[in-house]
């Protein structure tokens, strides 16, 4: 019977998640604009557009995203997660095997690696033989950032799963990666996603209301390259580093090796997932060019969701897939419906 539940519930949200994603889109082309009396031969909806559908959805957009949120919270409190002791029951991941300043120099490697590859890369004399294009030079020097950094990182994952087996053969501080953590990671971004949007829509609401004007609908520089150029097969480059290796990186950094850190010294699973949250966010901040900082609320969410999942699941891959996830979005609704739908950025 508890199973049924979670299940029905489970589809529930994943309806009203899919309606509130869909719900941004805007009548505005000339394809959208073809009635649904073309598709369904009848009176009723004869007279309704999609177009006159999407904006239905819109204006109940805050709705449905509240109730889903009310829905995930119940359903985590039923599962114990959020009573007290929660995770303690659940069973923490074991960080003691190691001190903070190691989890916190695994971290220093994955960085180290990444910033190391550019230069690398420019002493490479072939490729400056081919005189590549600014954007050209950016798209390579990116994967070869990404590429230094999963290497490290995996290396380093290596490292401290041997490092932190006991005598027995045990290993309980999640670091491990298997195949199941994709659906579970999606199962989990489409639980998170109510909430992720509800603060995207705050910090939009925040702007508006302290600006005077709507924010840019594209809040990160890799998006509007991809507005500005869609068919440049370097741009694509580009995007898919970010939607693919910068997840990958960053959570390595920031939910794996910080939060075993911060777990580590504050023996606190939701302090070191709130502070591993705020660095997380505050880095998007310091990039080049910086984030909006309206975006740094589902930004904020983001790293939230991801260290709860990592926390509850123990499973490094789930908060990956989960990255991955909503930077795929955000590439999606770009192309599909153009920049009033993506506020938060890759």
């Amino acid at each position: 019977m508890r199973k049924s539940f979670v299940s029905r519930l489970c589809i529930v949200l994943g309806f009203v998640a899919l309606c509130s994603i869909v719900s941004p889109v805007q009548a505005q082309s000339e394809s959208v604009s073809v009635t649904l009396a073309q598709v369904v031969d009848t009176n009723s909806v004869q007279d309704k557009s999609v177009g006159d559908v999407v904006e239905t959805m819109k204006q109940w957009k805050l709705l449905m995203l509240s109730v889903s949120m009310l829905l995930v919270i119940a359903l985590l409190f039923a599962g114990g997660l959020l009573r007290p002791g929660g995770y303690a029951k659940a069973g923490l991941r074991d960080v003691s095997t190691m001190p903070a300043v190691v989890w916190f120099f695994a971290a220093f490697v994955v960085l180290l690696a990444m910033s190391s590859a550019p230069q690398l890369i420019s002493k490479i004399q072939w490729i400056q033989d081919q005189q590549y294009t600014e954007q050209q030079m950016q798209a390579i020097n990116l994967v070869g950032t990404y590429l230094f950094g999963i290497f490290a990182g995996i290396g380093m994952l290596f490292i401290l799963k041997r490092s932190a087996t006991d005598s027995e053969g045990k290993n309980n501080c999640g670091l491990s990666l298997s195949l199941l953590d994709l659906p579970v990671g999606l199962g989990c971004f489409i639980l998170a996603y109510p909430f992720i949007e509800l603060l995207n829509m705050l910090g939009v609401f925040a702007y508006s209301q302290t600006q005077g004007a709507e924010p840019n609908g594209v809040a990160h520089g890799t998006l509007q390259q991809l507005v500005d150029q869609p068919n440049d097969p370097w741009v694509w480059t580009i995007v898919g580093a970010a939607v693919i290796g910068a997840p990958i990186v960053e959570e390595l950094i920031y939910r794996v090796f910080l939060q075993g850190a911060l777990l580590k010294w504050l023996k606190s699973p939701w302090l070191s997932i709130i502070f591993s949250a705020i660095v997380f966010a505050g880095i998007h901040r310091l990039n080049s060019p910086p984030v909006p900082w309206h975006a740094l609320l589902p930004i904020f969410a983001v790293g939230m969701s991801c260290g709860v999942a990592y926390e509850r699941t123990k499973r490094v891959g789930v908060p990956i897939m989960m990255h991955i996830c909503f930077n795929a979005l955000n590439v999606m609704l770009t192309l599909m419906i153009g920049a009033e739908a993506s506020q938060t950025g890759v």
